[in-house]
């Protein structure tokens, strides 16, 4: 009805002004004829962004308003994507089908607090999920097949002759979200205005990176240890120089992804950082608290211990954001989401094998887990689980004492009994999903008495007939004797834990479970203040061991080289690998560095996880990513 009324008043104002333009002068008729149906086509444009819900009333330029299936491709990078030198090719896989409906609010969860939302300092899992849905990269890999790469900000990717300088051009239709601030009182007015993404983001984001101040970008940072140069070339071209050839910069540059240097760079009241300190300012920055971005969904709510908001860009060119709404609840309680999934109050969630457990396994058969109410599926993902043993701790510097504990983990059991056969066992620095896992290696058997011998042999015995075994180390009896810290939510790792401390017990071992927060248990991971510590490292296709395992990363702060492993001959074949583009070589490499950690042990390296999950009948089209986050809601649609 609004749109009929629309079309009258717009239809009879335009033939009244026709009408007195004929009577005014009728040489004017052919252009009035041709203004006619030009407006008629506006307004049939304006009523098709009504029916998509794109109408926006914000003034000044506000960027494209496709809908959910994106705006019209400009014909810029319709002819890019023609170029054979182009590393970016077309991908035909679409996020959403033809008949996907827009709106509604999906209800997800996540099982803690995150830290901050800066998306360069913090390296966790969960605040990488919300980076994929409120920011941009520069391209990703295609939504089926992650052997190509498809355009994100960037729509032409060229790669000199040798390898060294890449060169990308950015689309010109992108825009950042609106900072979350409280623009009450005028404190943020500096902030105000449309903020387009430009090659200068890009910049920033590779400036920030390569600053030591920020040492929450140290991970990353060590991708890039043969940066020459990089620069904005214009406002949509970047640049970027090695010094010389690595397998992974590829994927590195892939990753790219901007920083908004007009709030990042500046403080609460608009006056820019000098450049001596603008690197510890934005490892502390005050919008660390919110994110922002240029994605299909802008950050709008973080309450701590309640949810994390965000909120439908409607002005995204590539579309593939069809929920109005998503609503991360966070359920510190992994009894809730089962819970919740009953109620309705939660659209899809992940459950824990305690929970495949109690639902399916052991359920009713009128349980909504069982009688189709629910809906049921699973991934395998890149990921594996370990259990990691500090080696700048007297009790792990010996690879005899590692691998004494790799015998003493009851593996099998745990993932059988406690995990249900959700996975499968893993002997190395890769999941068994990556094709270059060595499966020539057989898992660490549990075996108690070889356990013990080892132990021995590493000089640890029990001299003084208390139970717990000793060694003198420097003058000093020191007790074999630590804490594991656990993920305090995971009821599993919990039991995992109180498994493994009766069977180190049997050996004279004193072991403490200590379960801890993720936010916490991260600032500890992150100090090196732990003992032993239960974590997964997730990935993605390409294989490449510099960031966890070369010495060069043991020392560095908030370094993913936790364990302190240094080994000279790993990071010869570390750096073999990063010159190393043919892929039966690399093979080969990726099976020698397998064999020497499955020696050594700094982990011990537990299983690759399989995980199930359900959802709502309401909620359409579920199929999970290839690569993280492999539950990516942009393909969910609400509605039937």
């Amino acid at each position: 009805m609004q749109r009929g009324f629309l079309r009258s008043l717009i239809g009879f104002s335009i033939l009244v002004g026709f009408f007195l333009l004929t009577l005014l002068n009728v040489w004017q008729t052919n252009s009035a004829e041709r203004d006619l149906k030009e407006m008629l086509q506006r307004m049939d444009t304006l009523e098709k962004a009504l029916e998509n819900g794109n109408f926006a009333s914000e003034s000044g330029p506000s960027g494209p308003s496709g809908g959910i299936w994106g705006a019209a491709e400009p014909d810029y990078v319709t002819t890019a994507l023609s170029d054979p030198n182009n590393q970016f090719s077309r991908d035909n896989t679409n996020w959403l089908p033809s008949g996907a409906k827009q709106g509604g609010t999906l209800n997800l969860k996540f099982g803690s607090d995150p830290k901050g939302f800066n998306w360069l300092t913090e390296n966790g899992a969960d605040v990488s999920e919300i980076q994929a849905y409120v920011n941009i990269s520069v391209g990703a890999y295609h939504l089926k097949d992650v052997t190509k790469y498809r355009p994100v900000l960037a729509y032409h990717w060229n790669i000199s002759d040798d390898k060294r300088t890449h060169t990308i051009k950015l689309r010109k239709d992108f825009y950042w979200h609106k900072p979350n601030v409280n623009w009450a009182g005028g404190k943020f007015d500096w902030l105000k205005g449309t903020h387009q993404v430009t090659a200068r983001d890009l910049e920033f984001m590779v400036e920030m990176m390569m600053n030591d101040q920020v040492a929450g970008a140290a991970p990353l940072r060590s991708y890039f240890d043969e940066l020459e140069s990089f620069e904005a070339i214009d406002d949509f071209t970047f640049r970027i120089t090695f010094k010389k050839p690595k397998y992974m910069q590829k994927v590195m540059v892939l990753g790219l992804y901007p920083m908004p240097e007009f709030l990042y760079a500046y403080d609460e009241v608009g006056e820019r950082y000098e450049p001596e300190v603008i690197g510890k300012r934005f490892e502390d920055h005050w919008y660390n608290p919110n994110g922002i971005g240029a994605g299909p969904y802008t950050f709008t709510r973080f309450e701590p211990g309640v949810a994390i908001e965000l909120e439908r860009n409607s002005k995204y060119p590539l579309g593939g954001n069809a929920p109005e709404r998503i609503v991360y609840s966070i359920l510190k309680d992994q009894n809730q989401p089962p819970r919740k999934l009953r109620t309705g109050e939660l659209h899809l969630s992940a459950i824990q094998p305690g929970q495949y457990r109690a639902e399916v396994l052991e359920g009713d058969a009128d349980s909504p887990f069982k009688n189709g109410k629910l809906n049921a599926g699973e991934y395998w993902s890149y990921n594996y689980f370990y259990v990691a043993w500090n080696a700048d701790k007297p009790q792990f510097s010996d690879k005899r004492a590692r691998q004494a504990m790799s015998h003493a983990f009851n593996a099998d059991l745990l993932l059988n009994d406690v995990f249900l056969g959700l996975g499968e066992r893993c002997t190395g620095p890769m999941p068994t999903v990556q094709p270059y896992y060595d499966r020539s290696l057989d898992p660490y058997a549990f075996d108690l008495e070889k356990a013990k011998a080892l132990l021995e042999e590493a000089g640890w015995s029990d001299t003084d007939g208390d139970g717990i075994r000793d060694k003198t180390i420097d003058g000093e009896k020191v007790q074999f004797s630590f804490k594991l810290v656990v993920y305090g939510s995971s009821n599993e790792y919990k039991t995992v834990g109180n498994i493994f401390k009766e069977d180190l017990a049997k050996i004279g071992v004193r072991m403490d479970v200590a379960p801890m927060e993720w936010a916490n248990l991260l600032k500890k991971v992150d100090a090196r203040e732990f003992d032993a510590v239960t974590l997964a490292w997730v990935s993605g296709p390409p294989v490449d061991f510099r960031q966890i395992w070369h010495s060069s990363q043991a020392d560095l702060p908030k370094g993913s080289n936790r364990v302190g492993f240094r080994n000279a001959e790993a990071d010869k074949i570390i750096e073999a690998l990063e010159t190393e583009f043919d892929e039966a070589k690399r093979k080969k490499l990726a099976h020698a560095f397998h064999q020497l950690l499955y020696e050594e042990q700094p982990y011990t390296f537990f299983y690759t996880r399989k995980t199930k999950v359900f959802w709502q009948q309401e909620l359409n089209n579920v199929w999970f990513q290839l690569v993280r986050p492999h539950i990516n809601p942009r393909p969910f649609y609400l509605g039937g």
